[in-house]
């Protein structure tokens, strides 16, 4: 399966944020560490987390997660499969520091989600 990585306006706004040394660290970081997220699963616990538990409606999960860079960086990126063309699609959202990663998390879940979450109406049984 292909793995495609595509990068929102916000994040190449957020790169412009840090120093050159430390853009580069994030682009190296999510070159070399996404891909080791789909077989290690140490790898994967230890880089990414969910903030929080979106109640999406039919029992569907949340892919958004923050990606643990390295000590105070973080991104915060979906993972999302798409079986017809056999890929996972990786929506790069926002790059921030690690102490601002929990409210980010949480504004980029509530954006794209809320359509989703509006909709979920109470349906009647009878």
């Amino acid at each position: 399966m292909d793995i495609v990585v595509e990068s929102t306006e916000a994040f190449k706004q957020d790169l412009t944020g840090f120093s050159e040394a430390e853009q580069s660290i994030i682009l190296e970081q999510i070159q070399q560490g996404i891909p080791l997220l789909f077989g290690e699963k140490i790898s994967r616990d230890k880089r990414l987390h969910q903030f929080e538990s979106f109640q999406l409606p039919h029992n569907y999960g949340s892919s958004l997660y923050s990606f643990r860079v390295d000590y105070r960086i973080r991104v915060i990126l979906s993972f999302d499969e798409d079986p017809i063309f056999e890929r996972t699609l990786i929506t790069l959202f926002r790059a921030v520091e690690s102490q601002k990663s929990s409210e980010t998390y949480k504004q980029v879940g509530e954006q794209i989600y809320r359509q989703i979450l509006q909709s979920k109406q109470p349906t009647l049984a009878g």
